[in-house]
């Protein structure tokens, strides 16, 4: 499946050169679009998992819920919405912690269902492929917060624009891979 996924954005990428990047924007591209269909089949996936018993009622429809609000949120790009508009909204905006709480939010409770997932898991193969999938989505809101960080770090280096461009790739690779993660998890049938 993750060969699938790197084949898609790939060719993704061919289709729109020479500018490659256009393949890989938040808003419209065909990364982008996969984000949120591989969203949408991990929060089915969790469901049929949960009513199969094959994970614990509450850790799946918790995370039913979040790969459902999270692939809301890819579509309808609210949490940039947030990011660059909350300004207009509350003047507490003025602080980054508060342009970034969406993703600061992803991160913390994203971290504490990993725990709870990886208890639910069996075999060390599948939990090799939710860590990994963990690290890469690490990888991706660094790459999203890195503008935010370098001016309180002066000494920090600039981000190449060819990483910042991938940031969107990144997210897709770790969904794919927790997705396969749920996918090897045995049912109860």
């Amino acid at each position: 499946m993750l060969v699938g996924v790197l084949g898609f954005m790939l060719l993704s990428a061919w289709v729109f050169s020479p500018h490659w990047e256009r393949a890989f924007r938040s808003d419209a591209s065909p990364v982008a679009w996969l984000s949120g269909a591989l969203l949408l089949a991990l929060s089915t996936t969790a469901l049929r998992l949960t009513s199969e018993r094959a994970l614990p009622r509450g850790l799946g429809l918790c995370l039913t819920l979040a790969f459902a609000v999270l692939a809301v949120d890819e579509q309808f790009m609210l949490h940039e919405l947030w990011k660059f508009r909350c300004h207009e909204w509350t003047d507490a905006c003025r602080w980054a912690s508060v342009r970034e709480a969406p993703m600061l939010a992803v991160a913390l409770v994203g971290g504490a269902m990993l725990a709870w997932l990886h208890q639910a898991l069996g075999h060390r193969s599948t939990r090799c492929l939710l860590w990994a999938g963990f690290a890469v989505g690490l990888a991706a809101i660094a790459v999203d917060q890195w503008p935010e960080l370098q001016p309180h770090g002066p000494w920090l280096p600039a981000l190449p624009q060819w990483l910042a461009t991938l940031e969107e790739a990144l997210e897709v690779v770790a969904e794919a891979l927790v997705l396969a993660a749920l996918l090897r998890q045995p049912g109860a049938r």
